[in-house]
């Protein structure tokens, strides 16, 4: 059996919310990433220490209409894999 993805963001990326987006600063690559709140909610359980799915019952929780989890869970699967390809996961 695989190892369950536990992601978790690098930490030197600098994380602040403006006004009603999120951003993350990534310094090596002098890049500013815009974020909505779906994507910031994501983004602060990449810990490490959750799985995707466990990140995905946390965003659903989050909402009170959060909608179908599976739909969830790939929303999840999709911006964490965002994160991976723009270099701002460890």
């Amino acid at each position: 059996m695989a190892t369950p993805v536990k992601p978790r963001v690098r930490s030197d990326v600098v994380f602040r919310q403006l006004d009603e987006e999120w951003v993350a600063f990534d310094p090596v690559a002098q890049r500013l990433h815009a974020m909505n709140l779906t994507a910031a909610l994501v983004w602060e359980h990449c810990t490490g220490e959750l799985t995707l799915q466990d990140i995905a019952r946390a965003v659903h929780a989050t909402f009170a209409d959060g909608g179908d989890l599976s739909a969830v869970e790939r929303d999840v699967a999709e911006m964490v894999e965002r994160f991976r390809t723009e270099g701002l996961l460890e």
